[in-house]
């Protein structure tokens, strides 16, 4: 089983500062992504660490530049923007990158919104096959019900529809996303782990109050714990789970204690 350790989960710093942290503890497979601070240094930091030996996959707006460039696939693209982003994942060999299906006003149509993003999803998977990448959609989660937007793919019956309208894309199965799937029960959420291998990408861990993605810290007690049996053999999988200013150390400790749950 490979573990990827998000730089989500060292965000507030430079991306050369999280990943110096990541090498120091001995980890050396990062999901690249949003959390360290844009600067014009992330790209050689990313390339200096990949010639070390570092292997990486990529997830939606992450860092590699000196600006945050976040984007809404349920919306129009400028797709200049997304022809520089894969060639710069295709000079780095990564060939995983995984993306979320966007979001809608709720004084908008949801099924508009959700075309719109199919459209934009099928345009950035051709950008991704042309260039030997393999694209994934994340699971989401609903918001609260006073939040002005809601989530596409934040549902069980959504995902199954994606998954027959681009049977090419593959999914990305986030735990703590199904933790706020209040109006799902555990067998309706342990269905997605049912997927063939062939069809997930990946499966992003960590855990929240079932109301807030927090990325918290996993315990004994976060609700996939107790079926980790049922995880699909050979799918990485990658660790969200808050770990900003633990020292390098720190940052191993808790790693090597995931590695063992799992």
């Amino acid at each position: 089983m490979e573990l990827y350790l998000s730089l989500s989960a060292y965000g507030g710093v430079s991306t050369r500062e999280a990943l110096t942290v990541f090498w120091q503890a001995g980890i050396r497979r990062v999901e690249l992504a949003i959390g360290p601070k844009p600067d014009t240094d992330a790209v050689q930091a990313i390339q200096d660490f990949g010639q070390q030996g570092m292997v990486y996959r990529a997830h939606h707006a992450f860092v590699w530049g000196d600006r945050h460039h976040p984007f809404n696939l349920a919306q129009p693209q400028d797709w200049n923007y997304f022809q520089r982003l894969t060639d710069f994942l295709a000079c780095l060999g990564i060939t995983a990158y995984s993306v979320h299906g966007g979001n809608f006003s709720t004084l908008s149509d949801r099924p508009l919104a959700y075309a719109t993003f199919l459209e934009n999803v099928n345009c950035l998977y051709q950008l991704c096959q042309m260039r030997g990448i393999v694209l994934g959609v994340e699971t989401m989660y609903p918001m609260l019900p006073s939040s002005t937007t809601q989530n596409l793919l934040d549902n069980a019956e959504e995902v199954t529809q994606f998954c027959q309208d681009a049977p090419e894309i593959k999914i990305v199965i986030d735990l703590a996303h199904l933790n706020i799937w209040q109006n799902h029960s555990l067998q309706a959420k342990l269905q997605l782990l049912q997927m063939t291998p062939e069809r997930l990408l990946e499966i992003h861990i960590s855990d929240n109050d079932g109301r807030h993605d927090t990325h918290s810290r996993i315990t004994p007690q976060t609700w996939w714990v107790s079926q980790i049996a049922q995880f699909p053999v050979g799918i990485p999988i990658v660790l969200e789970s808050r770990l900003n200013r633990l020292p390098a150390a720190g940052v191993k400790q808790e790693c090597e204690r995931i590695q063992q749950l799992l």
